[in-house]
């Protein structure tokens, strides 16, 4: 039934391609390759779906990983985009798609993060599949310092963000002003290895800093950096907008690990090195490498809690010129020598309701961070970059040619990305079992995900004012339902799995 209901659409948006159909901009027929477990994240879920939200192309989704088999006919696309959370620098892709990458004629798109990770098997797979159009994090005043203009002659280098503002989120207007938010600031943050340098220290480091001065005061706090207390998925934003202000520190690293070596560097100092603390293999074998102000960059947790109304501190940075000091966030200076003014701003409620409107008014009325203007950025990007490569093919060698004249289907395609639910907390077993564990049969688990793609495909085949109209029905019945029942499946699974570990 897959095949044949993408075989379907397919047929439809070859026709909408077909040249002669006046002065009107082509619609395109993309394949964006993505790592469908990779999804359970907000930001990486919501870069995903803004392709097929507000794309005026035509976009197929397909899930792949070094491990899985590629079938997809190329031959039915005008350009494939490799999204990011399918890491590169990390080879998740099968030889066998490296293969018919390679070989497609087409436009070919990749969006990079965390591209201070691996950066020269970045360099490999740019040059072995044939990149045209490299969607990067790197401030565009810095790109040929990563990515020398001699090396990459004919691929062009485009900055964007890491994320942008969710269309739910922006019109988020049901929540309390920050006066009346009973938990004065809140943080999630997340201890990163030494790899990411000074900038991923301070993750962890503006939680600590302001936690230590709320227990000191009695202030309520919601800081949280341990793995097990990260919020996933849609308790994020309640969290987010529950709070009166939220923590934040500049993203990115500025220590760029060219070949993959910086980890083992580092683990062999500390081995020979057993008295040393982490701060001392920090400034011997880190700090050396880092470039101050290459990379700092502003993290889509900005723009989630200005959509929520919610104050920000935030050390003190440039946050890639999105927002500016005590217009619209307050500043945090890294040795906390101003807490102080901090917190006795944070509790005065007619300063914080004020900075709240005038960031939102800013940086989320404005519509300059949307991801729908984002979506319109690529799509330009995409057709000029199509359209070069057409005009320096032979017309033979036309896409809309081979799109007449492919003879097979894509499989496994959807037009809406596939969203994974969050991970599973292991639980530590004490002391480790040296025994692998039996692990119970997972054909119910497979039959869930062979019904959810094939509501997902049936979904895709409805016209989209019929998906509009179902849509309010969908998200507020349909998908609690199936979050409901893959809560219980998820538990059953875990029992099986805890009672098969002490038998």
């Amino acid at each position: 039934m897959p095949a044949m209901l993408n075989e379907t659409v397919m047929n439809g948006a070859q026709a909408s391609c077909t040249p002669g159909g006046g002065d009107a901009a082509p619609e395109l027929n993309v394949l964006l390759l993505y790592h469908s477990r990779q999804t359970f994240t907000n930001t990486v879920f919501e870069h995903v779906d803004a392709f097929a939200r507000f794309s005026s192309h035509r976009y197929f989704f397909c899930h792949h990983d070094e491990s899985d088999p590629f079938l997809v006919d190329l031959s039915k696309f005008d350009a494939v985009v490799i999204h990011y959370c399918l890491r590169m620098p990390m080879d998740q892709v099968s030889a066998q798609a490296a293969q018919r990458l390679a070989a497609f004629e087409g436009t070919k798109v990749l969006f990079l993060q965390d591209e201070y990770e691996s950066t020269y098997r970045t360099w490999h797979w740019i040059e072995r599949l044939g990149i045209d159009l490299v969607f990067t994090v790197v401030p565009q005043p810095h790109v040929a310092r990563i990515y020398p203009p001699e090396r990459f002659p004919r691929t062009r280098f485009v900055s964007n963000l890491t994320g942008y503002v969710p269309e739910a989120v922006a019109e988020a207007r049901a929540v309390l002003p920050p006066s009346q938010r009973s938990t004065l600031v809140g943080y999630r943050g997340r201890h990163l290895p030494l790899i990411y340098g000074a900038l991923g220290r301070e993750k962890v480091g503006v939680g600590l800093l302001v936690r230590a001065y709320c227990e000191r005061h009695g202030l309520p706090h919601d800081i949280e950096w341990r793995e097990e207390a990260r919020i996933y998925g849609e308790a994020w934003y309640p969290f987010v907008a529950s709070c009166r202000a939220m923590l934040g520190s500049e993203s990115g690293a500025n220590v760029f690990d060219w070949d993959g070596t910086l980890r083992s560097r580092i683990a062999t100092w500390l081995a020979e090195h057993p008295d040393a603390t982490e701060d001392e293999a920090y400034q011997t074998v880190v700090r050396p490498l880092e470039m101050p102000g290459l990379m700092n960059q502003v993290s889509p947790r900005i723009f989630e809690a200005i959509a929520l109304r919610t104050v920000l501190v935030l050390f003190e940075g440039s946050y890639s010129g999105v927002v500016e000091p005590w217009t619209h966030y307050i500043p945090l200076r890294k040795d906390g020598s101003n807490l102080d003014e901090v917190f006795r701003l944070l509790q005065d409620g007619d300063f914080v309701d004020a900075m709240s409107e005038r960031a939102w008014r800013d940086v989320i009325g404005s519509g300059r961070y949307a991801y729908s203007a984002f979506i319109r950025m690529v799509d330009q990007e995409l057709l000029a970059c199509h359209a070069a490569s057409l005009a320096a093919r032979a017309p033979e060698g036309s896409r809309h040619a081979l799109l007449q004249g492919g003879q097979g289907h894509p499989t496994d395609l959807t037009t809406l990305p596939i969203r994974c639910p969050p991970p599973v907390a292991a639980v530590p077993v004490e002391p480790p079992n040296p025994e692998p564990i039996p692990v119970a049969p997972a054909e119910p688990l497979s039959r869930w995900n062979r019904l959810r793609q094939a509501a997902v495909l049936v979904w895709s085949c409805l016209p989209r004012p019929a998906q509009n109209a179902l849509r309010p029905i969908v998200n507020g019945v349909l998908r609690p339902m199936a979050r409901a029942l893959h809560r219980r499946r998820r538990d059953r699974l875990q029992r099986r799995r805890t009672t098969a570990a002490h038998k």
